[in-house]
């Protein structure tokens, strides 16, 4: 397009016009930079000088001297070609379809499509797969499908689980479970919704929930496992609707798994404790409570106490944990300990890769931020003889197994059954305070890699929690 660019050996057209961000982006549909390249889709198409015909930006080598015309009448009559192809059998249902405002074939027919069709046959409808449930979590339209294949070579050379398969050909083609019988099984699902251009795949979570031109975009990073995968919060009005995964090369890549995409709902739960619980002596029962109340009888229980033991979950961010044992330190002989107790967990070490991309045993996000705290993990020894506990967790930690004897104090994350479980086994919890959760505070997370990730709030806590270091400073033990 009349401009230099210097390239690395090895790059592709299309990886050159990305890096310099030429005419913004090169038009594609089976192109993924995570993926093989396939040159299928013909939308990527450019004129290179002294080539006989039109050449595939995403799969031609940069050559030195090569003259390459990315806008060319050439190249876009190409592109309109393709559109009007890709056009001719796709239902107008975009008023209905979840992808729109974010598909592909949406934008690029309004860039360099056609106005208007020369169709005057009947469209190609599959009967049979206008909904069709692909597995629990993804749902196909066939009629809307433009046989990129990203999702057949995600499942083949990512997953490497080859559950999705591309069947008969031409006019006939139709993408198909490997074997039906069994659908999608792969643990990465989201993802085919994520990157499918158009509205072919979708996610039965976010299926109809909400159109996404209302929604906020705020990135964060995932609590749902040690990985700490990097995300976008989308949320409307306070409210989240969906995770989905940005890019970090260094930590998740393009990906994000299907357990840590639905796990926001941990925090959306309407048994979620949201206002302080003291004990009904009348009805004999945790009620909801003032703070006031509340942060009383937890300043009189811990001024009281003889042995008292702080267990902080690592899922607390490292700036709550550092609060935590520096108020704690030197307080009445206080014993600060961290706990873990998912997948076998105690320390970071202990710590397994669940498959060769992403997953983890560990299902919480900061147990190697605790540990460059110089926190210990709870052992038995530590839990004999409390006269007063403090368990500060913020869901996905497991919460620790203490003696009944105990006068134990809750603070954190809980859902009302969890809290009517713990005291169903015996335990004496004297006060339930509830804080604040991932998506709603700052806050930073060291992952299984060691790669430290700071995040700020995403959404506003709509109920009447409050932040650690705001309890801790009523409390009077900040400094």
């Amino acid at each position: 397009d009349g401009k230099a660019y210097e390239f690395k050996p090895g790059d592709t057209i299309m990886q050159v016009a990305e890096r310099y961000k030429v005419h913004e982006e090169i038009p594609r549909f089976c192109y993924h930079p995570s993926m093989p390249i396939a040159g299928t889709c013909r939308m990527c198409t450019v004129e290179v000088e002294k080539a006989p015909k039109l050449m595939t930006s995403c799969s031609t080598p940069a050559a030195d001297g090569m003259v390459v015309h990315t806008n060319s009448d050439k190249v876009q009559k190409s592109r309109y070609g393709v559109m009007e192809f890709l056009l001719t059998n796709h239902p107008l249902d975009c008023p209905v379809c979840d992808k729109a405002g974010e598909c592909e074939l949406q934008n690029y027919d309004f860039k360099y499509g056609p106005e208007t069709s020369n169709f005057k046959e009947q469209k190609r409808v599959f009967t049979e797969a206008t909904t069709k449930s692909l597995s629990n979590d993804v749902t196909l339209n066939m009629n809307r499908c433009v046989h990129c294949e990203r999702c057949v070579r995600f499942t083949e050379d990512v997953t490497k689980t080859h559950d999705l398969v591309m069947v008969n050909r031409g006019w006939h083609k139709e993408l198909q479970a490997t074997e039906p019988e069994k659908g999608l099984t792969n643990d990465y699902q989201g993802c085919l919704t994520d990157f499918c251009p158009v509205g072919a795949l979708t996610f039965n979570d976010f299926r109809f929930e909400k159109r996404v031109w209302f929604l906020r975009k705020d990135p964060s990073v995932c609590d749902g496992c040690a990985k700490g995968c990097n995300i976008e919060v989308n949320s409307d009005r306070e409210v989240v609707y969906r995770y989905v995964p940005i890019f970090n090369e260094k930590v998740n890549g393009h990906w994000m798994c299907d357990e840590g995409r639905k796990s926001y709902h941990t925090y959306s739960d309407p048994n979620r404790v949201i206002a302080p619980l003291l004990p009904d002596t009348v009805r004999g029962h945790l009620a909801s409570s003032s703070w006031e109340a509340s942060l009383n009888e937890t300043r009189s229980l811990l001024t009281a106490a003889n042995n008292p033991l702080v267990v902080v979950g690592t899922d607390a961010t490292t700036e709550e944990a550092q609060a935590l044992k520096t108020a704690f330190s030197s307080y009445n002989r206080a014993q600060v300990r961290f706990h873990n107790g998912t997948g076998g967990v105690v320390k970071s070490s202990d710590n397994k890769a669940l498959d060769h991309l992403l997953r983890q045993s560990d299902k919480t996000p900061n147990t190697k931020g605790l540990e460059s705290l110089g926190l210990a993990p709870l052992s038995a020894a530590d839990i004999s003889g409390n006269d007063v506990v403090l368990v500060v967790r913020q869901v996905r930690a497991a919460l620790p197994k203490l003696e009944g004897s105990a006068q134990v104090i809750l603070m954190g994350v809980f859902t009302r059954d969890e809290v009517d479980a713990l005291k169903a086994q015996g335990l004496n919890i004297r006060a339930v305070l509830p804080t604040l959760a991932t998506t709603e505070k700052d806050g930073t997370f060291t992952n299984c890699d060691g790669v430290t990730q700071h995040f700020n709030k995403a959404v506003t806590h709509r109920g009447k929690a409050l932040g650690v270091d705001k309890i801790l400073g009523h409390l009077g033990l900040t400094r």
